[in-house]
């Protein structure tokens, strides 16, 4: 428990806020906590009423953060982070040996290098063997002590965290836009559509959008999400990509959200460790690492 003021506020109420202001989304709150959705509504009420404020704007089952919430936040994860880091540090002498992790190749060189840096130099004496991950795995191999996988499979007697949930939208050089902002997905005849995988995913987007499946001027299969991507910021054509993972390319302009700002909810990441992991193990200590890396960068590229 916590005191604010003359009222005890638990700390599970600051956790199950903190999630759910994070993904905007209170199922996704209670599937990271392992919880009930009922659980963390019933949480973040509690906190509300604690603090006499509202904390969201409610439009169905989508909550936004109102500007009171956002400064709470802010506080909440700055206070979370002190914490983890301390605790970190505490064992930065417990880890040595090799730690084996297998994790996709778009989410290694978009984002996971520079992470994977700063969390070895915290640990002078823990070994690194990465390898990547096929988009199918459905096993952990014998010799990896943590993974990270797009799409929920089932991991009988592993840990599966969600990591990223991943929205996805066309995207295009600035070029191809020429300014014009949002663009008639009509202009897809005449264009180049690039594709890091057979075409199914570009299906589904325009299902999601009810549109017709339209042929375009001409496909390019890249044969996976950073090569598409590479593509798009040379002007070639029109790629899928998300916030996550191209969140840099379209802050810095060199790739716009081209048909306007709907999204496809589709998927996301999981990080997968060993059911008998022990929790200061040093696998354990980069999952939970990651996933708070994750959560600030997705709400920064977001905000």
């Amino acid at each position: 428990m916590m005191k604010i003021g003359d009222t005890w506020v638990s700390l599970n109420a600051l956790q199950s806020f903190e999630a759910a202001a994070r993904h905007q989304h209170m199922a996704r709150a209670a599937e990271e906590l392992g919880v009930t959705q009922s659980a963390v509504s019933h949480q973040v009420r509690a906190l509300e009423t604690a603090l006499a404020l509202p904390l969201f704007d409610r439009r169905g089952r989508r909550i936004i953060l109102n500007p009171s919430g956002e400064r709470l936040l802010r506080a909440i994860q700055s206070g979370f982070d002190e914490i983890a880091t301390t605790a970190l540090s505490l064992t930065a002498d417990a880890f040595s040996g090799t730690l084996s992790i297998a994790v996709p190749v778009s989410l290694t060189v978009e984002w996971l290098g520079p992470k994977l840096a700063e969390f070895l130099k915290r640990f002078p004496n823990l070994s690194l063997r990465c390898s990547y991950t096929e988009r199918t795995m459905t096993v952990l191999p014998s010799e990896i002590d943590l993974a990270i996988v797009f799409a929920a499979h089932s991991f009988p007697g592993h840990r599966v965290t969600p990591f990223i949930r991943t929205e996805i939208f066309p995207v295009c050089a600035p070029d191809l836009a020429r300014d014009a902002l949002p663009l008639d997905p009509a202009i897809l005849r005449r264009a180049t559509i690039i594709h890091e995988d057979d075409g199914a995913l570009w299906s589904r987007w325009f299902a999601s959008r009810g549109l017709e499946q339209v042929r375009p001027a001409r496909d390019i299969h890249a044969g996976s999400y950073h090569d598409a991507v590479a593509l798009a910021r040379e002007g070639v054509g029109f790629a899928l990509s998300d916030w996550f993972l191209g969140g840099r390319a379209l802050g810095s302009g060199g790739l716009v959200q081209a048909f306007g700002p709907d999204v496809m909810d589709y998927h996301g990441y999981y990080i997968i460790t060993r059911g008998a992991q022990e929790p200061d193990s040093a696998a354990s200590a980069l999952a939970a690492w990651l996933t708070r890396a994750a959560a600030q960068e997705t709400l920064a590229t977001k905000g």
